[in-house]
């Protein structure tokens, strides 16, 4: 641990065993930042997507900020696919096992609005996150993976502000 933040209030919305892989940790090198694309996606993320093809994450972050955690930290979400580019050792290597997540909830096209909350939930999350595995990048869905494109719209700037300003906060402790 780098260092300790104030603990975030977070939901426990656990996935079923169909949706929270078992595999191998293998580190944490990334933090992807997902939009769910719909409304309400709790349920989808932990027990209801295809078992065909779950999807799960660690976290999911409401609209109005609440967190809940669906996979824990040392399991495998089901939530991103082969990396296409970055620091992993093949680029056809399942990111899922390398990687943190966050879904927040938004429609993903570009005009559906990133509350002030919502931001400010996830740069406490990341923040948390770093505290605890040390300084990981935290990429969008998009720049990982060619056919995506979430989280479309989000306000980065101000995400990165938040985490600066949350940093600043500890290290005055």
């Amino acid at each position: 641990m780098l260092f300790s933040t104030s603990p975030l209030s977070i939901k426990d919305h656990p996935a079923d065993r169909l949706h929270c892989c078992g595999a191998t940790r293998l580190g944490y090198r990334f933090i992807f930042l997902h939009a769910t694309g719909g409304t309400n996606s709790l349920d989808w993320l932990s027990t209801t997507s295809p078992v065909s093809k779950p999807v799960s994450c660690h976290r999911h972050i409401a609209k109005d900020g609440t967190i809940s955690k669906i996979v824990p930290d040392d399991k495998t979400a089901y939530t991103q696919g082969p990396a296409e580019i970055g620091p992993l050792p093949s680029h056809t290597q399942n990111a899922n096992n390398w990687s943190l997540s966050i879904e927040m909830e938004n429609l993903d096209n570009g005009r559906d609005p990133w509350p002030a909350a919502q931001v400010r939930s996830c740069a406490l999350q990341v923040v948390e996150w770093w505290g605890l595995y040390g300084f990981i990048p935290v990429v969008a869905h998009a720049w990982m993976q060619a056919d995506k494109h979430d989280p479309e719209g989000f306000p980065w700037t101000e995400f990165y502000k938040l985490c600066w300003d949350q940093l600043k906060v500890i290290a005055t402790r």
